[in-house]
């Protein structure tokens, strides 16, 4: 396994916005972390970065081993040969990873040339090589832009060849296509897919988007309140969800044969991490929470196949 993550726990001060998360991700797999806003993703992917410190935040119980190496407590010289090496992250803002003053061409080469060694001339070479495998058109021209010359889908192609720019063997995309329209949207996942396929990359992908979803990932890991409650390969999880909070989530998908003013949702909304409820944190808005499921927290239990679930009620299901 190229990542694993073995009952992560993350602390800002006396609260844990992420409790016990156990996920992982192999060379050429694509791995879907989904869930409402407040999940805990987004933090599950700076834990993964190092970069909880700057946040305030540490990783409290757990660990996190990548090729083998932990990176819970390495030493920040190292982590900073891996981030942005080894591991990239793709942002779901373009704006915030892009330096609006400078140049897209030296902004590639920046990775190339702090994390693989290269010359000026080498690191402009393999930037363009990069455009050109992103599908921009014309590349040696975009070299020269600034970034509120482009759009925003080519913003994010350029936020995407700036986390390759430094071979990384791991890719973390947290919610890379939000500000896209849907057509853009397609085209950036596609990126995305072919990228891992080609390269053997590891994709770890945070969206709460249920299309892209299905669309994208081998596996998926869905996550609620901190906790991951579901682990299944994409399609049992799209044929027979067991969690009732994946479930839920798939109801919500609009469909064609849906008739008009029958768009379900889920009642209520996520707790934050200081007004966890007691039990199954899912069990005030599950319409089929049990006695049991209000006192007492349900553990993940994974299968031979690899497939999970964290739910009372779930053999019953």
């Amino acid at each position: 396994m190229l990542l694993n993550l073995e009952m992560l726990r993350i602390r800002f001060g006396a609260f844990s916005p992420v409790d016990e998360v156990t996920l992982g991700v192999d060379r050429g797999e694509i791995l879907g972390i989904v869930g409402e806003s407040g999940s805990g993703k987004s933090l599950t992917a700076t834990a993964i970065m190092g970069l909880l410190p700057r946040i305030g935040g540490q990783v409290a119980a757990g660990s996190i081993r990548f090729d083998g190496a932990e990176l819970v407590g390495m030493p920040e010289r190292q982590l900073r040969r891996l981030r942005g090496g080894r591991i990239a992250l793709i942002t779901q803002n373009p704006m915030t990873s892009l330096d609006s003053m400078m140049r897209i061409g030296p902004q590639i080469d920046q990775a190339a040339r702090l994390h693989l060694g290269l010359g000026r001339s080498a690191a402009r070479a393999r930037s363009l090589e990069l455009m050109a495998d992103l599908r921009i058109p014309d590349p040696a021209s975009v070299y020269n832009l600034f970034p509120h010359q482009l759009s925003g889908g080519m913003k994010q192609r350029i936020v995407i060849a700036m986390a390759l720019a430094g071979d990384p063997e791991l890719l973390i995309a947290d919610e890379p296509t939000t500000a896209l329209d849907v057509t853009v949207q397609a085209q950036i996942v596609q990126i995305l897919v072919d990228l891992v396929r080609q390269r053997g990359l590891g994709l770890i992908l945070i969206t709460h988007d249920m299309g892209v979803v299905a669309q994208a990932c081998d596996r998926v890991a869905v996550m609620y309140c901190g906790r991951v409650v579901e682990l299944a390969q994409v399609d049992a999880l799209f044929q027979h969800p067991r969690h009732p909070y994946t479930q839920a989530l798939i109801r919500c998908i609009p469909r064609r044969d849906m008739a008009p003013g029958t768009m379900t949702a889920i009642p209520g909304i996520v707790p934050t991490a200081m007004t966890q409820p007691r039990g199954c944190r899912f069990n005030p808005r599950c319409t089929r929470a049990a006695d049991r499921c209000r006192v007492e927290i349900p553990e993940l239990r994974v299968g031979a196949g690899g497939n999970g679930v964290a739910c009372h009620l779930a053999e019953a299901a």
